[in-house]
């Protein structure tokens, strides 16, 4: 049947025909340019790494403080970038134990995986005194005896500490060069090192891995050895020994570690030799 044959209100007139055409091409093309164009798919999320993680950068003023048994270290920071994740800033801090206090005033960067840090300590002993150069010390040696000369000294100090994710956790490496304002011709025990250096350079390295438990890594457990070069000195400090991370806020960790004392040119007892540390760090920026 022929489209003549139609009666007439079936039959469709040109212009229609040409516009039911017009409609197929467009259709059709739509189609196929809607072939060629990839479906949308979700961008994948960054991995948080820390829960200050940030990209927005602004000036800010940011704190840490540890305070541990017998060691408190109020900080404050002045600086640009995201608080506590990468910045640049102005640094101080004030240290106080049971046997010393030091403030220190210095310069920090840090990005997520690397810190670097430069600055002036000065130091001051409650009950130390310069020792007269030996080839190996004791403890009892460090105490103060009447008309001793206090070991109090300045200390420019350099550190570089870097940090990988590897297997579920944390890789991490620490290099803190010192350089002492102390007379060449004695001996003094260096606070932050915890060893007998000879006057006026000493390098402390540390070095370890915590592992995350749980998909959220959290606590993190692990080791920790440090080597602590002693230019001048018959030999070098050795230590080693568990670490360990828990965080229980945004704001709020505990961590606790021990480093005993493997090998050492002196013999200074447990209250000098080992590095350890229990207690909580806070966290805490307002961005101005």
């Amino acid at each position: 049947m022929t489209l003549a044959g139609l009666p007439a209100p079936l039959r469709p007139s040109g212009r229609s025909l040409r516009a039911a055409c017009l409609g197929l091409a467009v259709a059709l093309v739509s189609a196929a340019a809607a072939a060629r164009v990839p479906p949308r798919t979700t961008p994948p999320t960054r991995p948080q790494h820390s829960p200050w993680q940030s990209n927005r950068a602004t000036y800010f003023v940011q704190g840490l403080t540890d305070l541990g048994v017998i060691y408190t270290r109020p900080r404050v920071m002045l600086g640009y970038g995201a608080p506590h994740w990468q910045y640049v800033a102005l640094d101080a801090f004030w240290v106080v134990t049971n046997s010393f206090t030091a403030p220190y005033v210095g310069w920090r960067a840090s990005l997520p995986f690397l810190d670097a840090m430069l600055g002036v300590r000065t130091v001051y002993p409650y009950n130390r005194e310069l020792l007269a150069p030996r080839r190996s010390h004791t403890g009892p040696e460090l105490g103060l005896d009447p008309g001793g000369e206090r070991s109090t000294y300045s200390a420019i100090d350099f550190e570089l500490a870097a940090y990988a994710p590897l297997l579920h956790g944390v890789l991490f490496l620490d290099v803190h060069p010192v350089c002492v304002d102390a007379p060449r011709e004695q001996h003094l025990y260096e606070e932050m090192l915890r060893a007998v250096m000879r006057p006026p350079f000493a390098v402390g390295l540390r070095g370890g891995y915590m592992y995350g438990i749980g998909p959220a890594e959290n606590p993190k457990v692990g080791v920790v050895a440090e080597y602590v070069l002693l230019p001048g000195r018959p030999g070098n400090v050795t230590r080693a020994g568990p670490i360990g991370l828990l965080r229980l806020s945004r704001s709020l960790e505990l961590m606790a570690a021990f480093s005993a004392v493997a090998d050492s040119p002196d013999s200074l007892g447990i209250w000098h030799g080992p590095y350890a540390f229990i207690g909580f760090t806070h966290r805490w920026a307002e961005r101005l």
